[in-house]
């Protein structure tokens, strides 16, 4: 019985058994370092403190609309 439901399904187990190692090893692969802290996206909500952190860094500036209608 268990090597005919191994058969039928089991490339969604062997997916599925990657997918958790996979999720398993995100914390050791994601570890929190200077690097990664320097890279993060600040987010910020005042257009003329984003301009002028832009002219002071010579980095563009991302303005992102969101509505709910």
């Amino acid at each position: 019985m268990f090597n005919s439901v191994f058969y039928r399904h089991g490339t969604y187990l062997t997916g599925l058994a990657i997918l958790l190692m996979i999720a398993l090893a995100m914390p050791a692969i994601a570890q929190d370092t200077p690097e990664a802290e320097k890279a993060q996206v600040k987010w910020g909500t005042s257009i003329e403190d984003a301009m002028k952190q832009s002219a002071e860094t010579g980095k563009p500036v991302m303005m992102d609309f969101y509505t709910d209608w």
